[in-house]
């Protein structure tokens, strides 16, 4: 009775070049001690067309295809001739085909490993077409918030201003203090404003932030028990269009946008003044970058600031530190 195959009918590692030889094997092989050099050169021929034959590591027991490929092309009679020497370790199974146990065995190792980059590929597919829905998802509860971020925002980010908007609490979520260091802001200079989001230009200022006074400033309110005072959200509004008319104009304030804006409102008390909000646009303003006018990337459509990205806690920072003003 004919043995089963020693592997499974759907082992298939075509396209897979290399073969992997056991030396120490195979130079203490009796093929190798025991063969003619054609019986040797024809075995090897035949172990590397049973690789890519399905399953791996068989032959079909035919003759003429046998011949073909030990190299003898349609010579059959001279392949019978080293016929019996170049199947040595081939094994005729119940399916009527030849297995060499020894190809067979490093078969199944590639085989595993071929099936796991496999699972590790599909996984790795799966998860970038949920993180696209997810994204599309996001993108698209967010618009219909009127907050509209940039195409490549991180995920990360994304998610962030996503959980914001899902939150039924008005209060400042998770954000702590800023404390902007090493950067001397230029502001902008004399002007009749009265610091309400009324007046005709922004006072002097040495600086847009005080690095060294941010720390002491806030923890003083926090000992003193002080309530910050509410956030003028509709005044800053007003201060965003007085001072960016090139960028595009907020339509509607909902709720989404003011929490941001309380909480870039509370994290520190420099912030709660609206002299420093106008400061704030007027550095914005100073950014050709931020107000569209530099050529986008690999000939695309330039990037132009919105009053979401720049009341976003990350860009809110960076736009501080002017690193899009270079």
């Amino acid at each position: 009775m004919k043995p089963e195959p020693p592997i499974p009918a759907d082992v298939d590692l075509r396209g897979m070049a290399f073969m992997p030889l056991d030396v120490n094997r195979l130079r203490d092989s009796d093929l190798a001690i025991e063969a003619t050099g054609e019986e040797f050169r024809a075995a090897v021929m035949l172990w590397c067309a049973s690789w890519n034959q399905i399953p791996a590591g068989s032959l079909p027991n035919a003759d003429a295809a046998l011949a073909a490929y030990a190299g003898f092309g349609r010579d059959v009679k001279g392949w019978k001739k080293v016929r019996a020497g170049a199947l040595r370790g081939f094994v005729e199974c119940s399916d009527g085909r030849l297995y060499h146990s020894v190809v067979t065995e490093k078969a199944m190792e590639a085989w595993a490993e071929r099936v796991e980059y496999r699972e590790i590929k599909e996984n790795e597919k799966s998860r970038k077409q949920r993180e696209r829905e997810d994204r599309k998802r996001m993108f698209e509860a967010l618009r219909n918030t009127g907050i509209v971020l940039p195409y490549n925002v991180t995920t990360s980010e994304l998610r962030s201003q996503y959980d914001l908007i899902q939150s039924d609490d008005d209060g400042v979520i998770g954000h702590g203090l800023v404390t902007v260091t090493g950067h001397e802001q230029d502001t902008a200079k004399t002007g009749t404003g009265t610091g309400t989001g009324t007046g005709t230009g922004i006072k002097d200022q040495k600086t847009l932030v005080d690095a060294e006074r941010l720390p002491d400033a806030a923890q003083s309110q926090q000992e003193s028990g002080n309530t910050p005072p509410p956030c003028p959200a509709q005044a800053i509004v007003d201060l965003y269009h007085k001072g960016l008319p090139e960028l595009p104009a907020v339509v509607l304030l909902n709720n989404t946008r003011r929490k941001h804006l309380q909480a870039r409102w509370r994290e520190n008390p420099v912030h709660q003044d609206l002299q420093f909000w106008a400061d704030y646009f007027f550095q914005v303003k100073k950014s050709p970058f931020l107000l569209g006018n530099t050529a986008g990337r690999n000939g695309g459509a330039p990037f132009r600031a919105t009053f979401d990205w720049l009341i976003n806690a990350s860009n809110f920072v960076k736009v501080i530190e002017g690193n899009y003003h270079a």
